[in-house]
């Protein structure tokens, strides 16, 4: 069953890449024979924050990546090396209640995440009152 349980809290998934992590200084050829590569980004401006925020309300982080499967450990070393609270990552997109990417329409503006985030009518929400999701 592809349905997330209803509850007031969502379920959010977090792209790392571009995202909560600036990537420009990652040769990602290199990736593959040296994943400590991956180490070399750092965090975006305001993403720790509004995760930390966002954890801190209850809600579920799953951060989730396109890297390949041999790069999980490395990942979750980069996020706990800068402080991102989460509980747990995935390596491909899943399903959850909010997404949050630098490649969706919108792009990914920490402020406006959060501003879009403490909307009433934000989708999830709207749905789960109606018993949708």
């Amino acid at each position: 069953m592809n349905a997330l349980p209803l509850g007031k809290k969502l379920t959010i998934a977090i792209d790392v890449d571009g995202t909560v992590a600036d990537c420009s200084q990652i040769d990602f050829k290199r990736v593959d024979s040296n994943p400590r590569e991956l180490m070399k980004a750092m965090p975006i401006k305001g993403a720790l924050e509004a995760v930390k925020r966002l954890h801190k309300k209850g809600h579920t982080i799953v951060f989730y990546s396109s890297r390949n499967y041999k790069s999980n450990k490395i990942t979750e070393a980069w996020l706990r090396k800068y402080g991102f609270p989460f509980h747990h990552i995935e390596m491909e997109k899943f399903v959850a209640h909010v997404y949050i990417d630098d490649r969706a329409i919108n792009g990914c503006d920490w402020n406006r995440v959060m501003k879009e985030m403490s909307k009433p009518s934000l989708p999830g929400k709207l749905a789960r009152k109606k018993g949708m999701v």
